[in-house]
């Protein structure tokens, strides 16, 4: 995103902040392989898009797309607001670090982000781990980059005449979804997963997650359980029939010895 489209996205806040809504969802689902997939879903409510028309034109991506990302959008939501979702694919815990680590500056609202992934016999245990936290309020919204550009954020003088905290309509959701059964969380379990969100007062929020997926496969062990399981379940059949036919044979033996025997009439006696 160029500094044009961030002082933008400033203006926007400052200026209709005492109704406007900026709604930032960030969502990791990690599969036990230790790939998955990032989502980072934007909201921007009508009064945001009205006071800056050019806001999304603005936007240059051009160097998340060439580091694996997606987008899509904007569309349309909610009677006039636009949402955009960024999106990446990710292969190992330490290309989803990478990424996570992409999202935001060093004033956060997202701090220290790490996916971690190890394994021990049949378990899978995977860990999320990172610290949220707005960096200063509204300078949280600020970089360097642009600081050495025009200064200090000027809007902050907007701020203080509007009398309003910028902070109160901004929100930063993190949705963690890993495998396996939780074994501990500073979080709240929602959402198919544990959800947090960034505290606005510029305090930090601590995020741990940890799982175990305790995987099912026996190995070598499990196909020779299915083999030998096959075989015997065959073998069963084979027996039920041989067992059906033995019956069936000795049913057929045993009426065979009960028929009645047929016995000639005697000879007819002469009369006296």
């Amino acid at each position: 995103m160029l500094v044009r489209a961030r002082v933008a996205l400033v203006l926007a806040l400052t200026l209709v902040l005492a109704s406007c809504r900026v709604d930032i969802k960030l969502q990791i689902d990690a599969d036990d392989d230790g790939s998955g997939r990032i989502a980072v879903t934007v909201d921007l409510d009508s009064q945001v898009v009205n006071a800056v028309p050019g806001l999304i034109g603005d936007l240059r991506v051009e160097d998340l797309l060439a580091g694996g990302w997606t987008i899509e959008g904007p569309t349309q939501i909610n009677n006039g607001g636009i949402r955009v979702v960024l999106s990446y694919e990710f292969e190992s815990p330490d290309e989803a670090t990478r990424a996570l680590q992409q999202i935001n500056g060093p004033n956060g609202p997202l701090l220290d982000p790490i996916l971690k992934r190890s394994v021990d016999g049949r378990d899978v245990a995977t860990t999320f781990d990172a610290t949220l936290q707005f960096v200063g309020g509204v300078e949280a919204f600020s970089d360097p980059e642009l600081s050495s550009l025009i200064g200090s954020a000027p809007w902050q003088s907007t701020i203080d005449k509007l009398g309003v905290d910028p902070m109160q309509s901004v929100s930063f959701t993190v949705v963690a979804r890993l495998p396996g059964e939780i074994r501990k969380s500073t979080g709240t379990e929602a959402e198919g997963g544990v959800v947090w969100a960034a505290p606005v007062d510029g305090s930090s929020q601590t995020v741990v997650l940890g799982t175990v997926d305790s995987k099912v496969d026996g190995g070598v062990w499990k196909t020779i359980a299915t083999v030998v399981g096959v075989v015997l379940g065959a073998w069963l059949v084979v027996m039920g029939l041989l067992i059906l036919l033995v019956m069936f044979a000795r049913r057929r033996r045993g009426v065979t010895r009960q028929a009645p025997i047929r016995r000639r009439p005697p000879p007819d006696t002469p009369d006296a």
